[in-house]
Protein backbone atom coordinates (compact mmCIF):
# COMPACT_ATOMS: atom_id res chain seq x y z
CA UNK A 1 0.00 0.00 0.00
CA UNK A 2 1.32 3.51 -1.21
CA UNK A 3 1.52 6.50 1.95
CA UNK A 4 0.57 9.34 0.28
CA UNK A 5 2.52 12.55 2.06
CA UNK A 6 1.27 16.09 2.20
CA UNK A 7 4.08 17.27 0.54
CA UNK A 8 3.52 15.10 -2.08
CA UNK A 9 0.71 16.63 -2.95
CA UNK A 10 1.48 19.88 -3.14
CA UNK A 11 3.33 20.26 -6.38
CA UNK A 12 5.44 22.48 -7.36
CA UNK A 13 5.79 25.82 -6.37
CA UNK A 14 4.76 28.71 -9.14
CA UNK A 15 6.58 31.92 -6.98
CA UNK A 16 10.42 32.16 -6.12
CA UNK A 17 11.82 32.32 -2.84
CA UNK A 18 11.73 36.24 -3.02
CA UNK A 19 8.70 36.04 -3.73
CA UNK A 20 7.79 33.57 -0.81
CA UNK A 21 9.44 35.98 2.12
CA UNK A 22 7.50 39.14 1.07
CA UNK A 23 4.51 36.91 1.36
CA UNK A 24 5.81 35.89 4.87
CA UNK A 25 6.01 39.50 5.68
CA UNK A 26 2.60 40.33 4.56
CA UNK A 27 1.27 37.57 6.64
CA UNK A 28 3.35 38.91 9.35
CA UNK A 29 2.16 42.32 8.73
CA UNK A 30 -1.42 41.33 9.34
CA UNK A 31 -0.73 39.84 12.42
CA UNK A 32 0.38 43.14 13.70
CA UNK A 33 -2.78 44.62 12.65
CA UNK A 34 -4.66 42.37 14.19
CA UNK A 35 -2.74 42.26 17.78
CA UNK A 36 -2.86 46.40 17.40
CA UNK A 37 -6.50 45.94 16.89
CA UNK A 38 -6.70 43.70 20.25
CA UNK A 39 -5.20 46.32 22.38
CA UNK A 40 -7.48 49.19 20.97
CA UNK A 41 -10.46 46.58 21.76
CA UNK A 42 -9.91 46.13 25.15
CA UNK A 43 -8.87 49.92 25.65
CA UNK A 44 -12.50 50.70 24.50
CA UNK A 45 -13.72 47.70 26.71
CA UNK A 46 -11.85 48.92 29.51
CA UNK A 47 -13.34 52.69 28.73
CA UNK A 48 -17.31 51.45 28.56
CA UNK A 49 -17.46 52.24 24.48
CA UNK A 50 -19.23 48.86 23.36
CA UNK A 51 -19.96 50.39 19.75
CA UNK A 52 -16.24 51.58 19.74
CA UNK A 53 -15.19 48.47 20.60
CA UNK A 54 -17.66 46.51 17.97
CA UNK A 55 -16.10 49.18 15.54
CA UNK A 56 -13.14 47.73 15.65
CA UNK A 57 -13.48 44.13 16.39
CA UNK A 58 -15.17 44.55 13.01
CA UNK A 59 -12.74 45.70 11.29
CA UNK A 60 -10.30 43.25 13.30
CA UNK A 61 -12.30 40.38 11.78
CA UNK A 62 -11.91 42.02 8.20
CA UNK A 63 -7.89 42.61 8.41
CA UNK A 64 -7.94 38.51 9.46
CA UNK A 65 -9.91 37.43 6.75
CA UNK A 66 -7.49 38.94 4.69
CA UNK A 67 -4.97 35.95 5.01
CA UNK A 68 -7.33 34.28 3.18
CA UNK A 69 -7.30 36.17 -0.32
CA UNK A 70 -3.34 36.34 -0.06
CA UNK A 71 -0.88 34.26 -2.55
CA UNK A 72 2.56 34.06 -2.82
CA UNK A 73 2.30 34.47 -6.80
CA UNK A 74 0.72 37.73 -6.38
CA UNK A 75 3.57 39.86 -5.70
CA UNK A 76 2.18 43.16 -6.34
CA UNK A 77 -1.04 42.27 -4.07
CA UNK A 78 1.92 41.03 -1.50
CA UNK A 79 3.50 43.81 -1.73
CA UNK A 80 0.48 46.48 -1.91
CA UNK A 81 -0.88 44.77 1.53
CA UNK A 82 2.35 45.15 2.98
CA UNK A 83 2.52 48.83 2.34
CA UNK A 84 -0.71 49.35 3.85
CA UNK A 85 -0.24 47.29 7.07
CA UNK A 86 2.70 49.64 7.57
CA UNK A 87 0.40 52.85 6.83
CA UNK A 88 -2.75 50.71 9.16
CA UNK A 89 -0.06 50.33 12.20
CA UNK A 90 1.01 53.84 12.35
CA UNK A 91 -2.77 54.88 12.26
CA UNK A 92 -3.31 52.64 15.07
CA UNK A 93 -0.37 53.05 17.18
CA UNK A 94 -1.40 56.91 16.72
CA UNK A 95 -5.21 55.74 18.55
CA UNK A 96 -2.94 53.98 21.41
Amino acid sequence: MEQKTVLGSMGTANWSTEGGTAYEVALEGINHVVGAYSGLIAQAQAAGDAEHAQALISEQGAWAARKNGLTPADRAGVDSLTAECTRTLNRLRGEA
